[in-house]
């Protein structure tokens, strides 16, 4: 990497972070989103998965009575099964065809969020169960797992302190998993744990932000702030599969 791609991924990481730090989610399709201009996806998805486990054990200390536990478990049931198989998908095909899918469905959802719909249907454990399937899936293949769940969740209308800490512990949870999975595909060289390792300062300074912010700023407009963003990813997505189609 030259000094000026340092530089970026330094600046990516921090902003990232702040929106990780407030909202709970964002961090690793932001950074996919932006980094994979000049760096490699089976560089970049690894690192975020260390990197998201920090960032949740930096913010479960303050989350973790909100979390909404049983949801929790049947999500983590379901992306433990399917986050091998994403892996795979990510080593021997290109994710581009995932992510242009996830990313329809997700700008759909969000449209029909920004709406005022919410979602009224069953919520029982085969939902979240099957919810967690697909986030495995997208997870290891895309880095971008985390997104269906937290279009998921903010259509349940969720308080944004219960959707923010199930997502924490939900993310810390599979990127554990990703990494045990992914250990066996050499994707964890020394070069990416150094890189890694640098990333950390401006990550954790990020979150640190993002975090104060959430405590001062209305939940209403923390809850646009979540529609938003999902729409933001959502159109990224879209113009990141089509040009990698082309």
């Amino acid at each position: 990497m030259t000094p000026i791609e340092w530089l970026l991924l330094t600046v990516i990481i921090a902003i990232a972070g702040v929106v990780r730090g407030c909202i709970g989610f964002g961090f690793s399709a932001l950074v996919v989103a932006s980094s994979t201009l000049f760096l490699d996806p089976t560089i970049v998805v690894p690192m975020l998965a260390i990197l998201e486990i920090i960032a949740s054990i930096h913010m479960a200390i303050t989350t973790w009575r909100d979390v909404e536990r049983k949801i929790l478990i049947y999500l983590m049931i379901g992306a433990t099964i399917a986050t091998p198989l994403g892996v795979y998908v990510l080593v021997i095909l290109p994710a581009d065809s995932i992510r242009l899918l996830l990313s329809l469905m997700i700008l759909i959802l969000s449209g029909l969020l920004a709406s005022g719909w919410q979602y009224r249907g069953r919520r029982g454990p085969a939902t979240f169960f099957s919810l967690g399937l697909l986030s495995g899936v997208c997870n290891g293949a895309a880095a971008v797992g985390g997104l269906p769940v937290a279009t998921f969740l903010t259509a349940m209308n969720l308080s944004m302190a219960s959707l923010r800490a199930t997502l924490v512990l939900f993310f810390f949870g599979t990127d554990i998993v990703f990494i045990l999975s992914a250990s066996g595909h050499g994707l964890f060289t020394q070069s990416l744990l150094i890189m890694s390792a640098l990333m950390i300062i401006p990550m954790t300074l990020g979150v640190h932000f993002g975090g104060k912010l959430f405590t001062i700023v209305p939940e209403q407009r923390l809850r646009s702030g979540v529609i938003g963003l999902l729409i933001l990813l959502s159109l990224i997505g879209l113009v990141r599969a089509a040009i990698g189609h082309f």
